[in-house]
């Protein structure tokens, strides 16, 4: 079922946003024409869900906020 298909990529230490644009990402890459969309969307939530993840996170790390000097340069 999909459910424990989500539970199982939420158990591999994502939240609900990381797995929903994941999905998404691995969606668009991965469909096949005339396949279903249904189908592309198990694949990739149970290849989350049986998968390693090699970030701790798909955002990118804050970089230092602009000083004031830098702002002026």
């Amino acid at each position: 079922m999909r459910s424990d298909q989500i539970h199982q990529a939420l158990s591999q230490g994502m939240n609900r946003f990381e797995v929903c644009q994941l999905v998404a990402k691995g969606v668009k890459a991965t469909h096949k024409t005339g396949g279903r969309f249904e189908d592309s969307i198990n694949d990739v939530l149970t290849y989350l869900g049986t998968h390693e993840r090699t970030q701790a996170s798909i955002h990118l790390p804050v970089a230092d906020p602009p000083t004031k000097k830098s702002m002026a340069a």
